[in-house]
C-alpha cells in the first residue's frame, strides 16, 4: 500500500515538474513572432475570472497563429497586451463560456496575440471592469533596454525599439578627373574660368578702343604758330 502511495507521489511530482517546465515557452532567436500566440490559463466562476491556481506560470507561448474569435451580440470580454513601455500594444475579445450558456464555472484557456515586448496581460468583463492583470514579460524576446541583443532574438522586426534600422547615408559623388601627374586638377573649372577671363579681356579692349576714338573725335588741335621774323640786317657802309 505504501509503495503505491509513493508511486503516486513520485508520479505527481514528476508531472508537476514537467508542467512547470513546459508551462512557459520563450521563443528562440529564429522564431517568427507573427506565428505565435499566448495561451492564458484562467478559471471562470459566474462572470468572474481568476488565474488558474493549478498552474505555477499562468500563461504559455505557443507556435500558433492567433485567430480572433468571432463573437456575436453583447457579453464579450476583452483582453489587452501591455508592452514594456506601458503602451497597449494589442487588444482582443473573447467569450469565456465559448457560447455555452449553461457554463457557470470551470477552467478556461484564453488565447491572445503575441507581443515581443509584452509586459502584462489585462482582462476585462463585458462591463469594462478589470478582472485580472498578470505579468508576461518572462516570455518576451525584446526587453526595450536600448541595446540590440541578437543572441536573444532581438532584431529590427522583433525589437524595433532596441534594433533601429540604420539610416542610409548618401554616397558622395566623386567627379571623374584626369589621372596622372595632374590628376587632381579640375580641367572643366579651369576652362570655364579661362573662357570667362578671355571674354572680360576682349570686352575691356573693345571698350578702351571705343573710349580712345571718342576722345580723339572731341579733341581740337591748336592753330599753327606764325614763323619767326628774321633779325634786321646791319646797315650797309655804302649808305653812310
Amino acid at each position: 500500500m505504501y509503495k503505491n502511495i509513493y508511486k503516486v507521489i513520485i508520479v505527481g511530482v514528476l508531472f508537476l515538474s514537467f508542467s512547470i517546465a513546459s508551462a512557459l515557452t520563450k521563443p528562440g532567436p529564429e522564431a517568427n513572432i507573427d506565428n505565435l500566440s499566448y495561451v492564458f490559463y484562467l478559471y471562470y466562476d459566474n462572470g468572474q475570472l481568476f488565474a488558474d491556481r493549478d498552474y505555477s506560470i499562468k500563461f504559455d507561448v505557443v507556435d500558433e497563429t492567433f485567430v480572433p474569435e468571432t463573437l456575436s451580440g453583447a457579453g464579450a470580454y476583452k483582453g489587452e497586451i501591455v508592452n514594456l513601455k506601458s503602451e497597449i500594444a494589442k487588444t482582443f475579445n473573447f467569450d469565456p463560456k465559448r457560447g455555452d450558456v449553461s457554463f457557470t464555472a470551470g477552467k478556461v484557456m484564453i488565447k491572445g496575440p503575441y507581443v515581443a515586448d509584452g509586459m502584462k496581460a489585462q482582462f476585462y468583463n463585458d462591463r469594462g471592469e478589470q478582472l485580472i492583470s498578470m505579468f508576461i514579460n518572462a516570455g518576451s524576446i525584446c526587453n526595450d533596454d536600448g541595446s540590440c541583443n541578437s543572441a536573444t532574438g532581438e532584431g529590427e522586426k522583433t525589437c524595433p525599439n532596441d534594433c533601429k534600422k540604420p539610416r542610409a547615408t548618401p554616397v558622395p559623388q566623386v567627379s571623374e578627373q584626369t589621372s596622372g601627374l595632374l590628376g587632381d586638377i579640375d580641367w572643366i573649372s579651369i576652362a570655364i574660368y579661362g573662357a570667362g577671363g578671355v571674354g572680360v579681356g576682349v570686352l575691356a579692349w573693345f571698350g578702351w578702343k571705343w573710349w580712345k576714338k571718342r576722345k580723339e573725335g572731341n579733341f581740337i588741335p591748336p592753330p599753327p604758330s606764325s614763323p619767326p621774323m628774321p633779325p634786321p640786317s646791319p646797315p650797309s657802309p655804302f649808305n653812310l
